[in-house]
């Protein structure tokens, strides 16, 4: 039969993670929740045991991902040492060129979020860093990410962008151990496992490794939809909370977990805590806004700053449909000739198609946010070649590639997976990050 060994007609394939977790596997499938009850610390113990497959998975893909990178990266620089390739937004703008694979996973946003876990949010409004750059400008980007970074910042030999990347691979972990559960509470133990190498090898997955929010935002919103669906409204209502600390798109997961407890208190159910979910969900968002524009002297300043400065407005999808159209008749041949712009236009229709297909297949919390990061990364005036890592932490549509993959026998998979990790090192991590072909 087909996966079967040579000279064998009656071995099946089992799943990919049964060496490591065969005690734990039928369980997990059959019946995610023990009878017995258990203590916290013991059902956490168990979760990290079932989990820990996809986590060592989710390591092996990126690893290889990341190892292509770094040779195309090297390869580029070494046929063109000169070449630029980053607009340094923390030097004025300065554009400069490749020099390490460190280098790259503190490009971008990442120099930002390197100085703020640094020096803080700085001085007053109206003054200047030491590069000249006025303060007032890092109060764009959100301070949960650089403020769990900063405390690492005190230890010996821990630079600011060390402690960036720290947090990042730490919450790129608790994100793939949330994915798992989700995956397995949807249709069980192997399409968790899948979902995690799906969001592994998704575009622009280097952003997980990088000193990016990416991944701890997907760890919140995973845990928090995981608490949704389990209907642990305090845990969600607080993991939404927290997340409006993190990036303006937490309004997805706010909103999300906000009309989930909405629909338990019209159906009597859970008490007083659905209250208490919708009201803790909102805060973090709330309370950095009335920070941010109490520092700048009104909330107008604080927005003017994410338009004028970094082009980030709400533009009714304006900017997404011209730029799409460009690239689709071919009017404007700088849009119309780089590889990175075309490709952003096919993830974009490709999430859209998985989000369709999503629908009648998973449950109505899942793709509510999906959805909702699907309108705020189209809808809002940002550059197209962002649109996949904009939509990273979209994990749900995911699903639909994690029950192809879950179908295959394991010798499929291990060819899939791994023609893919090495594909990935090009289209998730080279060419939005260090082709210079980005903006």
């Amino acid at each position: 039969m087909p996966g079967s060994a040579p000279g064998s007609s009656t071995r099946r394939d089992v799943p990919i993670s049964d060496v490591a977790s065969a005690r734990t596997d039928r369980a997990a499938d059959d019946n995610p929740e023990p009878e017995i009850p258990l203590s916290r610390r013991a059902r956490l113990r168990a979760s990290a045991v079932a989990a820990a497959p996809a986590i060592g998975l989710y390591l092996l893909l990126r690893l290889t991902s990341l190892e292509v990178m770094h040779v195309l990266a090297s390869h580029a620089h070494a046929l063109d040492p000169g070449r630029q390739v980053y607009p340094d937004g923390t030097i004025n703008n300065q554009w400069r060129g490749f020099t390490s694979m460190w280098d790259a996973l503190v490009s971008w946003d990442g120099r930002w979020y390197a100085k703020i876990a640094g020096s803080g949010l700085g001085g007053p409004v109206g003054a200047v860093d030491e590069d000249g750059v006025p303060y007032e400008l890092r109060l764009a980007f959100f301070p949960l990410y650089p403020w769990l970074a900063r405390p690492l910042t005190y230890l010996p030999f821990i630079s600011p962008a060390t402690a960036c990347l720290i947090v990042s691979f730490v919450a790129a972990i608790a994100a793939a151990w949330g994915l798992y559960l989700i995956g397995r509470h949807v249709r069980g133990h192997r399409v968790g496992l899948m979902l995690v190498a799906a969001w592994a090898l998704a575009p622009a997955a280097m952003t997980q490794n990088g000193a990016y929010t990416e991944s701890l935002f997907t760890a919140l919103a995973a845990w928090a939809l995981y608490a949704v669906l389990k209907e642990r409204w305090l845990i969600a209502g607080l993991l939404a909370g927290v997340s409006g600390l993190s990036r303006p798109t937490a309004t997805a997961l706010i909103g999300t977990v906000g009309l989930a407890a909405l629909v338990a208190v019209f159906s009597r159910r859970g008490g007083w805590r659905p209250y208490a979910a919708m009201a803790l969900a909102p805060a973090g968002l709330l309370a950095y806004f009335a920070f941010a524009s109490a520092r700048l002297g009104g909330f107008d300043r604080y927005t003017s700053i994410h338009d004028n400065t970094f082009g980030a407005r709400w533009d009714y999808g304006e900017n997404t449909w011209n730029m799409s159209t460009d690239i689709l008749i071919g009017v404007d041949g700088d849009n119309a000739d780089k590889p990175i712009r075309v490709l952003s236009l096919l993830i974009l229709f490709g999430f859209v198609v998985m989000f369709a297909l999503l629908i009648p297949r998973a449950p109505w919390q899942l793709t509510v946010f999906a959805g909702a990061m699907l309108v705020l990364a189209t809808l809002s005036h940002t550059h197209m070649s962002m649109a996949g890592r904009h939509l990273l932490p979209a994990f749900p549509v995911l699903l639909i590639p994690a029950f192809l993959l879950a179908r295959m026998s394991n010798r499929d998979l291990w060819i899939v997976l791994g023609a893919v990790s090495l594909l990935s090192g090009w289209y998730a991590g080279w060419l939005p990050f260090i082709s210079g072909q980005a903006i």
